[in-house]
């Protein structure tokens, strides 16, 4: 039942979540299904409760699944529901602020109880914080613009006047409203109003 299920709804090489799983089994029925399908080689456990069909290489052997595949799913969207974004420099290098790519990858999820996690998976580094408010579809780039605003000295290697084209391409590009802008805007430190008026960003919503 339950491979019948997996194997009609993911990919190989894609993360399945378990807990997202609900097909009318036990808690206890569905770990117990899981394992066998997982020692019978249908499936791979990549940690606890995210498993992946089994993809193969061109010379016959098992393909790792990437971590960033996985952390992507557990913490930024999944389902169609959007829970986090990538933060830092990684979000800095995909505005084009900054050529860095860093070891270490940061990201802002609602799938965080504890302030801050660290997760290393086969040499790769992910710092996941716990988001201010609910990330959700409607706010996901309003945040994810002010999260790196409040540090933006640090990020990005233009100059101010190309750092804020930048900055604006994407404000207008996301369709981010003053009012949607101002009322998160409390939930960071008082620095990033610093980091606005010196970025000239104060009328680019009027």
């Amino acid at each position: 039942m339950l491979w019948n299920y997996i194997s009609n709804t993911y990919l190989p090489g894609e993360p399945i979540v378990a807990s997202d799983i609900d097909i009318g089994l036990s808690e206890v029925n569905k770990r117990r299904q899981f394992k066998l399908l997982t020692d019978n080689g249908y499936l791979s456990r990549f940690e606890n409760g995210i498993y992946y069909i089994p993809k193969k290489s061109l010379l016959g052997g098992s393909v790792a699944i990437p971590p960033e595949i996985v952390v992507e799913k557990k913490y930024i969207s999944r389902n169609n529901k959007i829970m986090g974004y990538y933060s830092g420099y990684v979000f800095a290098n995909k505005l084009g602020i900054s050529t860095q790519m860093p070891f270490v990858q940061e990201i802002v999820s609602n799938e965080m109880g504890n302030p801050i996690k660290r997760l290393d998976y086969n040499g790769r580094t992910f710092i996941i914080r716990k988001a201010r408010t609910e990330i959700t579809e409607d706010n996901v780039y309003t945040l994810q613009l002010l999260e790196l605003l409040k540090d933006i000295e640090t990020y990005s290697e233009l100059s101010k006047e190309e750092t804020k084209d930048k900055l604006v391409d994407y404000i207008f590009s996301k369709s981010i409203t003053k009012d949607k802008f101002d009322s998160y805007l409390s939930l960071f430190p008082d620095k990033i109003y610093k980091s606005i008026y010196e970025m000239g960003l104060s009328n680019v919503f009027a």
